[in-house]
């Protein structure tokens, strides 16, 4: 079986985006292509594979720590934080040098990350200690810790900044922290094995992927209303669409990506794409989504207009790129 506990380091190690945008004048129907950046994790070869947008080309490749997996971006920092579960660190990389600036020692094994939406401050899952690290951005030697579930994977904050939601793989639910306290408020029992977590933009939907039952769990924050929707085997990771009427869900064990409509509750699409796809973000702006596929060391970019496979750009060994990757404009 490909999930395992020891998951996050695979093969039992411990171990773009393309935005096209067409600008309406009210003279002119000309168009112009804005860049955004992907961040991708290769955790077979310690890097992370920087594509441009607009381009379609992968312009940077920078030496990280060892075996990294998350990105968490800080759009107000000018900062890409990858977490590295062999050497037990954060990776901070400078978004517009786009070079390694700092280290962040972590006493755990880091998995999934996060930032706040003020970005104050950063969220780390220690898969193997079972704990949740909250790190102040501004003094990064100055964290606080909380024990959540048995291995801790995505973990994804509201955009209010009052709630952390953190997916416990082994404990099969989902804790929803209070930021203030760093105290857990409630846990939400889900399907078996939850690893990636979305939230839309509203914040109204959580959807928990859940790995070992072939479902995902797209959990009502406002009515505390649960869904469990069928989706591909082995799924993975989610993102929902900017209307929130849609979700896209990476299957590692068959290649493809699930799009499933919320309001009917069930897969309306099922896109081929890469070998074990891992991480999605969307483009919302210019219809896109961004796949890192583990397998075929590549990522794969879907027209979210028609559902269909538009290209693959080749990053570096087994790609990731476990959460938000993209950086905004």
């Amino acid at each position: 079986m490909k999930i395992t506990r020891s998951e996050p380091i695979k093969n039992n190690h411990l171990i773009a985006i393309f935005f096209a945008s067409i600008i309406f004048t009210a003279c002119s129907t000309s168009t112009k292509n804005l860049s955004a950046q992907a961040y991708i994790t290769n955790q077979g070869e310690n890097t992370v594979s920087v594509i441009d947008t607009a381009s379609n080309q992968v312009t940077n490749t920078i030496k990280v720590g060892k075996a990294p997996v998350g990105v968490a971006i800080a759009a107000k920092l000018k900062r890409a934080y990858i977490s590295n579960v062999e050497s037990q660190e954060i990776s901070v990389i400078n978004t517009q040098s786009n070079r390694l600036i700092d280290t962040i020692k972590i006493k755990g094994s880091p998995v999934g990350i996060a930032i706040s939406p003020d970005n104050k401050v950063l969220y780390v899952a220690d898969w193997f200690d079972n704990k949740v690290l909250a790190i102040n951005t501004s003094q990064t030697n100055e964290a606080r810790e909380l024990s959540v579930g048995d291995a801790p994977a995505g973990l994804i904050v509201s955009p209010d900044n009052k709630w952390l939601y953190v997916a416990n793989r082994d404990s099969n639910d989902i804790a929803i922290i209070n930021t203030d306290t760093l105290k857990i408020v409630k846990r939400i029992t889900v399907g078996k094995h939850p690893f990636g977590l979305a939230l839309s933009k509203s914040g109204n939907l959580l959807a928990s992927v859940n790995v070992q039952d072939d479902t995902v769990s797209v959990y009502n924050t406002v009515h505390s209303r649960q869904d469990t929707i069928k989706v591909g085997y082995h799924p993975y990771c989610a993102a929902f669409s900017q209307d929130e009427t849609k979700l896209y869900v990476t299957n590692t064990q068959d290649d493809s990506v699930t799009v499933l409509d919320l309001h009917a509750k069930k897969a309306i699409a099922t896109i081929n794409i890469g070998s074990t796809p891992e991480g999605i973000s969307l483009d919302h702006d210019n219809h896109r989504a961004y796949v890192a596929n583990w397998g075929s060391n590549d990522v794969s970019v879907i027209d979210t207009s028609t559902n269909r496979l538009m290209m693959n750009i080749k990053t570096g060994d087994k790609s990731r790129a476990f959460g938000q990757f993209i950086s905004p404009r």
